[in-house]
């Protein structure tokens, strides 16, 4: 599983479809819950991820997730890095 983090829906959308990701193998991370129920999933932060309206809660849940080293790799696009865990987030 794929999961992004971006301000919306609509712009996970774009980049999934960018990526060429189908339908099923990517998922928006609208809130914390996303995060918990795909552990180890690869995670994309997109430009602007902090505009995300449930940022607070999100940063948490993944932030539980790398204390619990169950936090897949994490590919910040915006600065162009490529982490484990959320280093640097």
């Amino acid at each position: 599983m794929h999961l992004i983090y971006s301000r919306s829906a609509a712009a996970a959308r774009a980049f999934a479809h960018d990526e060429a990701l189908m339908p099923g193998d990517w998922k928006w991370i609208q809130d914390a819950d996303t995060v918990r129920q795909y552990p180890r999933a690869h995670i994309s932060k997109l430009p602007r991820w902090q505009e995300n309206p449930h940022r607070a809660w999100i940063d948490v849940a993944l932030q539980r997730a790398a204390d619990a080293h169950r936090l897949g790799p994490l590919t910040d696009l915006e600065t162009g890095g490529e982490t484990l865990g959320i280093s640097g987030a």
